[in-house]
């Protein structure tokens, strides 16, 4: 019996050895695939096209193990293995540092896109690049579904080159571009008439894209599948407008693409109108730069700290031979001060772009910082610093402490997980948009309806807050309207101090066991406000343009106090952002100087506001004018009786050309007279 019973364990246990069992983890093969038609940007095969996420052998920075392989087209793959029941958080990550926009995925939420691993190897539909908005669903497509009858085929061409070169009259702003080809009866590509495509909008997301994406013209022609056959070729060339006349490849043979498998919807590569490619800056003015970062704001802040590694990247957008080239800064002695000296192939007198980065745990964190001052095509170039090339060996001394100053110090959002749950009380003083919409602004809304036009309008509308500080980015509008998550107070409830001062108020509970990337559950916060909910408050800053800010959890409960508007303060120019007042015609700073000064402008070059500062260690009566190059007065800032102090006073260029100009102050005996560069 005894022998019996000790055969039957051992059956027992070697069946469980045998036996696949169900606590262990079960590897699985999981296929992405990615069309990058939608990257606001003409992606080569060369190009860097990357999955970033949450498992291994992804990660969120650029040692990801999800680098993808180009398959064709628009197309892209990688097949990974994850373990069979893991929830994979992911995003798609392109070029040097573009980042797609939040996804709804699956799960409800709004910011990463995700896949539970199942029970088998799967190969998932394809994902586009998410250049629509916030929001958008993670299975999305370019066009909107028609009846399983047609085949959708996804066009696009870019037209910079053509713009360049002022080829065929073509106006961006006032033409149009089509498509004309052989496709099948009942469909929309015939050699008569023009199928028209649309003008791209600015993408809803930032990173290095160094082409304006309103150069691009796409959309999508639908064409009956009975009418075609697989692997047939299908010709077809662009146009502007109607005109014969003005279209693209005249005497050359036409384009094609061939019907796919299955005739399933696709992408058709990019091309350049007319084949006319970009042309490129030319790159050849070696200089030598100093670069000097002052991090003591960041240290206050928390999200930097000494032993952390600082680096600074340079070219972004073309302005070097080396676009992402990186040099690692030392820190000076004890001090906040850090610096690097580098030698770039850049041009003279023209653009150089440059940002500051921390690697830490293998992951780049970008300074938060958006450029106030620009005035180019590319909306994704405002996110990064830049100045103009002055000579062969120069300084740049990024250590202001003002917020306002293109030179200011960086700061960077603290990835660190929240050691604790933290109550947290947001605060925003809405006194910047009353001023501003007072004297004459209007607060657009970038991607909705909901402008703000009349001063009276600005208290009652309402105040909601919106980004990952609030657990993903809600779609502004109606339904951030709705969202009372989000909605902030100024009667005293919910959290309010103070009924009716303009100090709007809301309490959210910070968890460290929040699941994804930006969310709730880091110390370092991004997110913006807007009036009626709608996306109004950067000014004519755009996508990017948005409130970076660390909780402090050393306690259970942290307020963080903000002011509209601080994202752009070159806009919101009627706001001294320093001193928390109004700005009317002259601000007086605290203090009493020893000496009469007239300090140089800043920014310089500007364009189109920029900001006047003086002394008077006596009361004095003073007159601040601004003249042209040939000596005639084009502005008197100031002309008034004045105390001792120190002073500041705005200038806004936006009616005036580019040029030089001269502004001198008279204070007394006391005259001094500087030189300004206004460039649009």
């Amino acid at each position: 019996m005894k022998k019996l019973l000790l055969v039957a364990l051992v059956a027992a246990l070697v069946i469980g050895f045998m036996a696949p069992s169900t606590t262990l983890a079960q590897p699985r093969n999981v296929t992405f695939i990615v069309n990058t038609a939608t990257v606001p940007d003409t992606v080569g095969t060369g190009y860097t096209v990357q999955l970033r996420g949450s498992h291994a052998p992804l990660t969120w920075g650029n040692d990801t193990g999800g680098g993808m392989n180009h398959i064709g087209g628009d197309y892209w793959s990688k097949t990974l293995q994850f373990n069979q029941g893991d929830t994979v958080f992911f995003k798609i990550f392109v070029g040097s540092d573009g980042w797609e926009a939040d996804i709804a995925n699956v799960l409800g939420s709004v910011n990463n896109r995700v896949y539970v691993i199942a029970n088998r190897d799967t190969t998932l539909p394809v994902q586009f690049f998410n250049n629509v908005g916030n929001g958008t669903a993670q299975y999305f497509r370019p066009w909107t579904p028609v009846a399983d009858t047609f085949m959708n085929v996804y066009f696009r061409t870019n037209m910079l080159g053509v713009i360049q070169g002022g080829l065929f009259g073509f106006n961006n702003n006032l033409d149009t571009v089509g498509i004309r080809g052989g496709g099948p009866a009942g469909g929309d590509l015939n050699w008569s008439p023009t199928f028209y495509l649309t003008r791209e909008s600015p993408a809803a997301n930032g990173g290095s894209f160094g082409v304006p994406a309103n150069t691009f013209w796409s959309g999508r022609v639908r064409m009956p599948k009975s009418g075609v056959n697989v692997g047939e070729s299908i010709q077809y060339k662009f146009l502007i407008g109607y005109d014969w006349g003005r279209d693209e490849l005249q005497g050359q043979p036409n384009r094609n693409f061939v019907v796919p498998t299955n005739k399933r919807d696709t992408t058709v590569y990019f091309s350049y109108f007319n084949n006319t490619r970009p042309t490129l800056r030319v790159n050849n003015y070696q200089a030598r730069i100093t670069y000097r970062a002052n991090l003591q704001r960041a240290l206050s802040t928390g999200g930097f700290a000494h032993g952390d590694t600082l680096v600074v990247r340079s070219g972004y957008f073309g302005t070097t031979t080396e676009p992402g080239k990186q040099k690692m800064m030392s820190r000076v002695g004890v001090s906040t001060i850090y610096t690097v000296i580098d030698t770039v192939l850049t041009a003279q007198n023209q653009t150089f772009d440059y940002q500051y980065y921390l690697i830490k745990n293998a992951a780049d964190v970008r300074e938060n910082y958006y450029n106030f001052f620009y005035s180019g095509d590319i909306p994704a170039e405002a996110e990064r610093r830049q100045l103009i090339v002055p000579g062969n060996d120069f300084v740049i001394n990024d250590t202001a402490t003002s917020i306002t100053q293109a030179r200011r110090q960086p700061v960077f959002p603290n990835t660190r997980t929240l050691a604790r749950s933290v109550t947290v009380r947001w605060e925003v003083n809405i006194k910047p948009a009353y001023y501003q919409v007072a004297a004459g602004d209007t607060l657009f809304d970038i991607q909705g309806s909901f402008h703000i036009a009349h001063k009276d309008s600005v208290y009652p509308a309402g105040t909601w807050i919106n980004g990952l500080a609030t657990g993903g980015w809600q779609t502004w509008g109606l339904t951030l309207q709705g969202d009372t998550t989000r909605k902030m107070w100024d009667d005293g409830t919910h959290g309010d101090q103070v009924a009716g001062d303009s100090i709007f108020t809301r309490v959210i509970f910070a968890s460290p066991d929040s699941l994804g990337i930006g969310t709730k559950g880091q110390v370092g916060q991004i997110f913006k406000f807007g009036l009626k909910g709608g996306d109004n408050e950067g000014g004519r800053g755009g996508f990017g343009n948005n409130h970076s800010a660390n909780i402090d959890d050393s306690g259970p409960t942290f307020v963080l106090r903000d002011q509209w508007g601080s994202i752009n303060p070159a806009f919101y120019n009627r706001w001294n952002y320093d001193l928390g007042i109004p700005v009317t015609s002259v601000t007086e700073i605290p203090g009493v100087p020893y000496v009469y000064e007239l300090k140089q402008n800043y920014p310089n070059p500007f364009n189109p506001v920029t900001r006047i500062e003086y002394s008077l260690p006596t009361a004095s009566f003073v007159t601040l004018k601004v003249y042209n190059m040939i000596g005639q007065e084009v502005a008197t800032l100031v002309n008034e009786d004045q105390k001792a102090a120190k002073y500041v006073v705005p200038f806004d260029g936006k009616g005036l050309a580019s040029g030089v100009y001269f502004y001198k102050l008279n204070a007394g005996k006391f005259t001094s007279t500087h030189k300004m560069v206004l460039l649009k």
